[in-house]
Formats: structure tokens, sequence, C-alpha cells
């Protein structure tokens, strides 16, 4: 009886401890959910009444960011879940719509980023070379939370015959009058990720992550291809900024996470 008795006991404390790591856990992944969830510092982008930026439905905040220039409207990804509406929304904040949209800048194709490309089918798709196959759905991600996607549910990709894509190939510069747009290849978190640096603002894609326990950090390896290799990229990203002495004043995650740039940040997104 007095080893049934002890063994009832830990059996009743170990359950206890169970319970109690898994209210933890749970509570850990909330606070997770409610992080990537909420946007961050949006104040800090380029302001209206010529930019605008958006978030799209999902937990994962999903950013779509527009500009207007002397030379036309683009935009920075195209957002996920309800992507279309919140295009067209963002969009009118900038006094545009969809029909005025040149050049849509892709920092990367996962499916989180993409959505609304149906509504600007006629303008440029901006990507890294190696991001187009996966784009058109050619060829798939090997990132642990990109493949269980594609397992789930298929991404709606465009056939090659729909669209016009321009392809980079290294860092290039798109002047639109008094405005350039500069990308920069930071090839890892995907094999053709891209950022995007426009009126001192770096649209870094996923090769920066925010989270709301972490901080601010580079790429996520469950959602990467390369995460070594993102992280290197992201090194080598500021020392071409340096080299251009280009001024990077804010530096915005495709979710919807903006901060200041200094050598904190910069420290924290490359490692």
């Amino acid at each position: 009886m007095v080893r049934f008795r002890a063994a009832t006991k830990g059996t009743s404390i170990a359950r206890r401890r169970i319970r109690t790591a898994s209210r933890r856990a749970r509570g850990a992944i909330v606070l997770l959910m409610l992080g990537a969830a909420c946007t961050r510092n949006l104040h800090l982008l380029p302001p209206s009444p010529t930019a605008a930026a958006t978030t799209t439905a999902g937990p994962w905040t999903s950013m779509i960011f527009a500009a207007r220039t002397d030379s036309g409207v683009f935009v920075i990804d195209l957002g996920w879940g309800r992507a279309s509406s919140g295009l067209r929304d963002v969009l009118a904040q900038i006094d545009a719509d969809t029909a005025d949209v040149r050049y849509a800048f892709l920092t990367h194709a996962h499916r989180d980023h993409i959505g609304a490309w149906p509504s600007v089918a006629h303008s440029t798709f901006v990507m890294g070379r190696d991001e187009v196959p996966r784009f058109l759905g050619d060829s798939a991600y090997t990132g642990f939370a990109p493949r269980i996607g594609e397992a789930i549910n298929d991404t709606h990709h465009p056939r090659a015959e729909e669209i016009t894509i321009h392809a980079l190939t290294g860092d290039t510069a798109f002047v639109f009058g008094r405005d350039t747009l500069r990308a920069f290849a930071v090839p890892g978190h995907t094999p053709g990720s891209t950022a995007y640096l426009f009126r001192e603002t770096l649209f870094a894609g996923d090769a920066a992550n925010y989270g709301a326990l972490s901080g601010f950090r580079g790429a996520l390896s469950i959602y990467s291809d390369d995460v070594d290799a993102s992280h290197a990229s992201m090194r080598a990203l500021f020392a071409r900024l340096d080299t251009l002495e280009a001024r990077v004043s804010t530096l915005c995650t495709a979710h919807a996470k903006c901060a200041p740039v200094d050598s904190a940040l910069r420290a924290r997104v490359t490692r």
C-alpha cells in the first residue's frame, strides 16, 4: 500500500507539472501570436500622401507598402488573406487604384507575400532571379513551414504567360523621377530573397524578423531554405550599404515590424 500510494502521489505531481508546463507553453504561443499579429512602428515608414502601408488578414500580419512617385505607382509585397481588398485600401490612401500600379516588387514569393498578384497582373513583377520558378510554382521551397503549408493547401501561382517578370541578377537601382529604389540580393531565407531601399527605409522581407519575446533578429530556420546564408547575406548587405554611403534610417520586416536602424539593430538582424 505504501508503494502504491507513493506511486499515485508521484503520478499526481507529474501530471500537475505537465499541466503547468502545458499552460505555460500555451501562454507563450499566445504571446508569440499576438506579437506576430501586431504592427510595430509603422509611423517610421515614408509618410502619406505619397506612401502608405497596410496589413492583410491572418495571424502573421503580412504587409503591403505602396508609393506614388513622379514615374508612377509601385508596391512592395502583395499580402496574404484578404490581400486584394487590402491592396485596394492601401492604394486608395495614395489616391491610386490597382490599374495605376506599374511595378510589384517582391521581397520573396512565399504565399503570405504574393496573395494579391492577380489584382496587378498587368504590372511588372520584380524579384530575384532564383525566386522566379518559386513564384510560378515550378520549383518548391525547402524550408519546413513552407513545405508543410504547400502539403496542406497549394498556393495559387501565376502562369508565365499571364505576367511580365523582371528577374534581378544582382543589386539594381530603379529610378522613379526624383526617387530611387535600390534592390539588393539577400539570398538565404529563400533562394531569391531581395531587400529594397526606398526613401531611407530598408524593406528586408523575412531576412529580418521580430518576435514578441525575442525582439528583432535575423531569418528564422523554420521558415528558411538556408538560415545561415540569410544571416551572411544581411551582414554583406550592410557592408554594401556602408560602401554606398546609403542613408538607412528604418528597417521593416515583411510582417509590418519596423525599427530605427542603429548598430544594435544591425547586430541583431545579422545573427
